[in-house]
């Protein structure tokens, strides 16, 4: 198994930074075997809207988008992953990974994602309060079983 924590750019960040973070990360996973479980976790800074019959986003997420949900749907597209947080229906609470309660900003950009052909079958995904480090972001979890 292949764990790989992420802290990608802020979506305020120059394309060209952003370009090379996505190419690099891109790079990483490509050069993983397809018979290793790969998991990508933490902070891509990105709002991957939401779709019906996707493999990549599921109907439950946030329904906005920004230039790096986008960046990231498109790398997912081409490696064959899917961003399993959107698949599961909860409530908002449970759904948003981000909040900035000063400014009244909340948010999904901490995601799990897993190959869409994985033998770990991902059952839920959601974010919990409470757990206390001094940061904005709230502790996403998820629960897996080996099919």
């Amino acid at each position: 198994m292949i764990i790989i924590g992420v802290y990608a750019p802020s979506d305020d960040a120059d394309p060209l930074t952003k370009d090379m973070f996505f190419n690099k990360l891109t790079h990483i996973i490509s050069d993983i075997k397809h018979d290793k479980e790969l998991f990508l976790l933490g902070d891509f800074n990105s709002r991957t809207g939401t779709e019906t019959n996707s493999p990549v986003v599921g109907q439950y997420g946030e329904r906005s988008t920004n230039d790096n949900g986008l960046r990231l749907r498109g790398m997912c597209e081409s490696l064959n992953l899917k961003i399993m947080n959107g698949f599961f229906p909860h409530r908002d609470i449970h759904k948003l990974t981000w909040t900035q309660p000063t400014r009244q900003l909340r948010s999904i950009i901490d995601y799990l994602i897993q190959r869409q052909n994985s033998k770990l079958k991902t059952i839920d995904v959601r974010a919990y309060r409470g757990a206390e480090c001094g940061s904005d972001h709230h502790l996403v979890v998820s629960n897996n079983i080996y099919i």
